[in-house]
């Protein structure tokens, strides 16, 4: 019975930071980073402040969940979308259309930038982050070349340097494309990210 009562208290913390977790990501993308307190992430939960505290030591800790968490997916999207591509143009078109994805919802990209910024101001942040993001390139620069190894394509960039292109351009779009009030083409993300990987590849003899 302790054991049921024990199990029922981690399901309930572990929504409760779920909620939370929800509430943060709406408030970030709707007020950015700075703007967005730990009072209207709790309240939009349906939280109190306690609440908050109890699951993360502060604003930055819960953002830095929901980064790790982002890049998480975003290689976990990429290993699916390798394993069910039966040829190079399959898989370009279903990262072309991962991309499209991010360009229609650029929030992220944009507290990515944010918080980029704000890390590089900190030391403490920045050496987190730093580390966090220097694995997910790793990773991902580890499948780049097993996807060009699979289909037999050799890359004028290496794995690494067509890893921090595909970051820089899907990046550098999303910033684009806020400061130019959205009159860049949401759909100009997946096209570019398709004629890199296309561009910088080529089929081995």
């Amino acid at each position: 019975m302790r054991n049921a009562k024990r199990l029922s208290r981690e399901e309930s913390q572990a929504r409760t930071r779920e909620l939370l977790m929800r509430s943060a990501a709406r408030c970030f993308a709707e007020l950015g980073f700075d703007r967005a307190s730990v009072d209207q992430i709790a309240e939009n939960a349906g939280f109190s402040r306690g609440a908050f505290y109890s699951n993360f030591a502060d604003k930055d800790a819960i953002f830095f969940a929901l980064y790790q968490r982002h890049l998480d997916r975003d290689l976990r999207d990429f290993e699916v979308l390798l394993a069910q591509s039966a040829t190079f143009e399959n898989f370009v078109a279903g990262a072309a259309a991962r991309y499209r994805e991010l360009g229609d919802n650029p929030d992220w990209c944009l507290l990515i930038a944010e918080f980029q910024l704000r890390a590089s101001r900190a030391a403490t942040a920045d050496d987190a982050f730093a580390r966090t993001y220097a694995d997910y390139r790793s990773e991902l620069s580890r499948l780049i070349d097993a996807t060009l190894e699979r289909f037999g394509r050799k890359g004028s960039l290496t794995p690494a340097e067509l890893a921090m292109s595909l970051l820089a351009l899907s990046h550098g779009l999303a910033l684009e494309r806020a400061a130019s009030r959205d009159t860049v083409p949401m759909a100009l993300t997946g096209k570019a990210m398709g004629a890199l990987l296309t561009g910088a590849t080529a089929a081995t003899e």
